[in-house]
């Protein structure tokens, strides 16, 4: 036999009298309508006492707040009365010139610890004490100017008499000797810091000068040779530029000019029309001979001749830039220190390619 089992064997079975689930939730259903209307009417009520009891809340609330907001006016109209007392005291405090700055902003301090209630509930002892602060703190600042400017004036005027304290920027942005001399002479004026006698600063002074003078000689020099290199780099790549180009046009002259000659063996050509006054990149200009030499010819041995003294100067001319930036003048003055046995320089009026040197058609590509 199994177990008893109270929610399996008696609650099915409980307040059933016998009756079927349908007739019983017949019953149910009957005995739901006759109480129905007290459940609503229950509900109802509930409903009631909730509203009546937030009406009460909302009352009490209102009352506390209509008692605080009473009691601060009360507390401010008897702050305001307090507040012309305390004003009175204010204004002494301002007004008494035998107090500085501080000891007025010191007695303002103890008014306001002193009246800790009033300044907390009157705003207008509030605005007074915030008005005298302002004031005072004009004062200080205007005091505080005034000694800064009294203080600068006497260091100025102490370095003016003090000929050590000269700026290092200053020494240090000498270039000149007689600059060393100008100061040498400052430092033995008998009005100076240590008379006709140089004081250990005015010796470190005048040491540091004489370095600052070297140095920036230096500096000046190599800046100066810089911007000198930048110049003639541009120099010569603008005649390198115009000599290639003035090669080029050669070259095609000399084609068209042998083009031409073949034509004038069939024909007459007219060599003045097309070459008479040609101007070349490099400023020359052609000349068309008399009509009764070989005019062909005679073109071509003007273009080659242009052709080789071009080479030659910018054979010239990558020597002179050789020169120059192995530290030696372009006229032969030499600008630096330079190394080795230069080889291959001729003088006087070169009619050939220099021993030595490259050689310009090679240079040119032919």
């Amino acid at each position: 036999m199994s177990e008893f089992n109270f929610e399996r064997d008696i609650a099915p079975e409980r307040n059933t009298f016998g009756f079927t689930a349908r007739e019983s939730a017949f019953a149910n259903a009957k005995a739901d309508q006759q109480i129905m209307p007290q459940l609503d009417l229950m509900i109802k009520l509930r409903g009631q006492l909730r509203q009546e009891r937030a009406a009460d809340l909302a009352y009490e609330a209102s009352i506390f707040d209509f008692k605080q907001r009473k009691r601060m006016l009360r507390d401010e109209r008897e702050a305001d009365q307090r507040a012309e007392d305390l004003l009175g005291q204010i204004q002494m405090t301002m007004e008494d010139d035998q107090l500085n700055p501080f000891e007025r902003q010191e007695q303002l301090s103890l008014i306001q610890l002193q009246n800790a209630d009033t300044f907390a509930n009157s705003k207008v002892a509030q605005q007074s004490l915030l008005a005298a602060g302002s004031f005072i703190g004009s004062q200080m600042q205007q005091r505080n100017e005034k000694l800064s400017r009294r203080i600068r004036r006497k260091d100025e005027r102490k370095r003016s008499a003090d000929t050590t304290g000269l700026d290092a920027n200053t020494i240090f942005r000498m270039e000149a000797e007689e600059q060393v001399e100008d100061l040498r002479q400052s430092y033995l004026d008998p009005d100076s810091a240590g008379g006709t006698n140089l004081t250990a600063r005015e010796r470190a002074n005048l040491r540091n000068a004489g370095f600052a003078v070297t140095k920036n000689i230096e500096e000046r020099k190599k800046l100066e040779k810089k911007e000198r290199e930048s110049r003639e780099s541009q120099i010569f790549n603008n005649e390198v530029a115009i000599a290639e180009t003035t090669l080029e046009q050669v070259k095609d002259l000399l084609r068209q000019v042998a083009v031409d000659k073949k034509l004038a063996e069939d024909g007459n050509v007219d060599f003045e029309a097309s070459y008479g006054g040609l101007v070349l990149p490099n400023g020359e200009s052609l000349k068309v001979p008399d009509t009764g030499t070989d005019i062909a010819a005679a073109l071509q041995k003007q273009l080659q001749t242009i052709r080789s003294r071009t080479l030659q100067g910018i054979g010239a001319k990558r020597r002179k830039r050789n020169k120059f930036l192995m530290g030696q003048d372009p006229k032969g003055t030499s600008t630096g220190t330079s190394t080795g046995t230069s080889t291959g320089t001729s003088t006087g009026t070169s009619t050939g390619t220099p021993t030595g040197d490259p050689d310009p058609e090679k240079i040119m590509g032919g």
